[in-house]
């Protein structure tokens, strides 16, 4: 029995006690316990019962019920083909809760929004192109909004045809309003769209991640001289980049939630959906805070100059290329572009350079990989669950970072100075101390730090640097506790380190990095490091494992989880290198700026995207594009966008993959080739630039064997765990009930 089943029991037995007189209570004890001992029992049973009945109780309900019992609550409604399971971001409890909604609709535009959103867990929106049909029409029925040319004066429009013509960074967002004239291709091969039959559902995938939201846990004040939850902005020419790596991002505007949607009958707009922040949808914006009609928290964008500034107003902040700046002298002001994400900030209209910027922003991406600001929480406790690590369980200590701040017990102001005072608590411990122990470092805010890295971890010893916050713990008297080892929210943060991490350790010891962006390399020297686990981080430089003779590092297991790094190094001899839905980019020496669509165009750096003579490597669900080489491998569901060369090809195994021209593998099962030296064939990515929201996802014009070849037909690579082709053709299947007699219509964006 667990702990809540125990404490449900001994709640049972209390209230069954409750029910006897006191005297006969008294006189069981007194003789042994013999009735106590037949109401544990009977407690027991109890227990099971009431708990039997609170279930069946809540199967009655399909938002309560268990997931086994969804599919007969599908068939009380006459749904007879329940969705699959699709992984995060899907249930099928919607779908099943909105069935007699559905069929009240049935054959509207609405509702095949409604149920590709259901289905797919994606926002969606359904387009009837014979509206966009440019028509002759009746002289005294003239459709001024459908004219067969396109005005130029209408700059709106046009920039929303630009958006829509952008399909590699936005997947397809369907959001062209110009008339066209019709087409005969079916829509149903994704090859024609504008005919009189013709439905177009767009889904996307995209998600918006916002920095410095206002309102969580990391917003911190402005005026602690901290970052708060605001990062970073990284200088740039004259200017400087919202991105802290200093990569072109297009800013987003996160998209309006279920309750802002207006219920199932609400078509779904460019406020509705993930898409990229045009010019003049920011200037609108503005202009609706500028006159108190929104929120200044709602803007998809806030600047603050200065590490003890205040955020700018509106009517400082003004739109490249639209608006001007004011010269009044003494007033600072910022040109935004939003669609690369670069900042030039004015006073009284001179162009500045001030030292540090901070920024409130939103950008895309399609899956959680790589440093970003998304809630980790559940994929850390795991991690911590799985590592590696010789020393007692818990947390023995923890220490807060946040740029700026005043040391003290329990914080300090910058990682150099955390590394410092963790270096010094472990020197305190004497010799006949217990060794070992957990020590946190939270890193509290999106700041960046310029700074050069080193450690040295004990045996038995784990160190867990992670961008995270601290609750918050009040009392009634107004006075702030003490945070408790252990707790933190990593959450809503993503911080930058500028320099290199160089980290050594005893036997059994353990460095875990979760969330942050290291502009640099990961060292590990030469000595007794137990374990590496890299998760939901961007390291800009490579991993490498360094080794001498004497075998050092030659236990260490290395392990990265929805990481992405440049390259991957191991001289010592590494017996383990695992990798989970991640991305090694070896196509160039760091992750910086760089445009590459396709393999056949980009120019590989000389050393492999991932080297190690002893280890054993491991991939699952990841994107490789470089070389490998390893002494043994086993992998699913990749794409190794490179030669790959596996020293020991006995054992080991290839599975739903795509392995590059020149391969020699272990045997291969579903792979693509089937056979080394077989036809070839090369994935197409939608982008292979590190800032853009699809980087390195699969074109829809990749080749199918790639797109669909995964296991259970999901894509290879890196977005495997996304089950996109899946969602697609899932959606596809829950929408042909409800298409009008005569419409054919085709699902884009996937």
């Amino acid at each position: 029995m667990n702990g809540s089943g125990a404490l449900e029991a001994q709640d049972a037995l209390a209230r069954l006690l409750s029910r006897l007189p006191t005297h006969v209570v008294a006189r069981d004890a007194e003789a042994g316990g013999v009735l106590r001992a037949l109401l544990t029992a009977v407690a027991a049973e109890l227990d099971l019962l009431e708990n039997d009945l609170d279930d069946l109780y809540d199967a009655w309900f399909v938002e309560t019920c268990a997931e086994w019992v969804v599919p007969y609550l599908a068939d009380l409604v006459g749904l007879a083909e329940v969705p699959p399971d699709l992984g995060t971001g899907t249930t099928r409890r919607s779908v099943v809760a909105n069935t007699v909604a559905y069929r009240r609709r049935k054959g509207t535009a609405a509702v095949l929004e409604q149920v590709a959103r259901d289905v797919t867990g994606w926002p969606a929106r359904a387009v009837e192109f014979y509206r966009l049909l440019a028509a002759t029409t009746h002289v005294n029925h003239v459709h001024l909004e459908r004219p067969a040319t396109a005005s130029l004066r209408d700059a709106q429009r046009l920039e929303l045809l630009a958006l829509d013509q952008a399909g590699t960074a936005t997947l397809a967002p369907g959001l062209d309003p110009l008339p066209h004239t019709a087409e005969v291709r079916r829509i149903a091969s994704r090859r024609g769209r504008y005919g009189i039959p013709d439905i177009g559902v767009f889904l996307y995938p995209v998600q918006v991640y916002e920095v410095g939201a206002s309102g969580t846990a990391s917003d911190l004040a402005a005026d602690t001289g901290a970052a708060g939850g605001w990062s970073q902005a990284r200088a740039s020419g004259s200017g400087f980049k919202v991105d802290p790596l200093g990569r072109e991002v297009p800013l987003f505007a996160a998209p309006a939630g279920d309750d802002a949607a207006g219920g199932i009958e609400h078509l779904a707009g460019e406020a509705d959906l993930p898409v990229p922040l045009r010019p003049r949808r920011l200037l609108s914006l503005l202009q609706a805070a500028r006159r108190d009609d929104l929120d200044d928290a709602q803007l998809p964008i806030g600047v603050r100059i200065g590490v003890t500034g205040t955020a700018l107003p509106p009517d400082r902040i003004r739109v490249c290329g639209l608006e001007d700046v004011d010269s009044t002298p003494g007033v600072r002001a910022v040109m935004v572009d939003a669609q690369t994400g670069h900042l030039t900030c004015y006073e009284g209209g001179e162009v500045i350079r001030p030292a540090n910027v901070f920024v409130r922003y939103a950008y895309g991406g399609l899956a959680d990989v790589g440093a970003g600001s998304y809630d980790r929480s559940d994929g850390h406790d795991a991690l911590l669950a799985a590592d590696r690590y010789d020393g007692r369980p818990g947390t023995d200590r923890q220490l807060s970072v946040r740029a700026g701040a005043v040391a003290s017990m329990v914080e300090v102001g910058s990682l150099t100075d955390a590394l410092d005072r963790v270096r010094d608590e472990w020197a305190a411990v004497d010799g006949s101390s217990p060794a070992g122990g957990t020590y946190v470092v939270s890193v509290g805010d999106s700041a960046s730090y310029v700074d050069s890295l080193r450690v040295d971890i004990p045996p038995a010893t784990r160190l867990v640097l992670v961008a995270a916050s601290w609750p918050t713990r009040i009392m009634r008297s107004g006075e702030v506790l003490a945070p408790t080892p252990g707790t933190y929210v990593p959450d809503g943060l993503r911080p930058h380190v500028l320099g290199s991490l160089t980290v050594t350790g005893g036997p059994g010891s353990s460095l875990v990095l979760d969330g942050l962006a290291v502009e640099g390399d990961l060292v590990v020297e030469p000595g007794r490091l137990g374990a590496l686990t890299v998760a939901h981080a961007t390291v800009t430089g490579r991993i490498q494992v360094e080794g001498a003779d004497g075998g050092t590092n030659g236990d260490l297991q290395v392990r990265i989880v929805r990481g992405i790094v440049s390259g991957i190094e191991l001289t010592a001899p590494v017996p383990v290198l695992s990798m989970t839905d991640s991305v090694v980019d070896g196509a160039a020496p760091s992750l910086l700026p760089r445009t590459h669509a396709r393999r056949d165009s980009m120019a590989l750096a000389g050393a492999a995207a991932v080297s190690g003579a002893a280890v054993h490597a491991s991939f699952e669900g990841c994107t490789v594009r470089g070389d490998v080489e390893v002494r043994s491998m086993d992998a699913s569901s990749c794409v190794f966008d490179g030669p790959v060369t596996v020293e020991h090809r006995q054992v080991g195994c290839l599975r739903y993959s795509f392995a590059g021209p020149g391969s020699r593998t272990p045997r291969r099962y579903q792979c693509v080739p089937a056979e080394p030296g077989g036809e070839a064939i090369a994935p197409v990515y939608a982008s292979g630039d590190p800032g853009s929201p699809v980087y390195l996802a699969l074109a829809a014009t990749c080749p199918s064997v790639i797109r669909t070849g995964g296991e259970g037909e999901a894509e290879m690579g890196v977005h495997h765990h996304l089950r996109r082709p899946l969602r697609a053709t899932a959606a596809a299947r829950a929408l042909a009930p409800y298409v009008p007699v005569g419409v054919e219509i085709g699902i884009f964006g996937s």
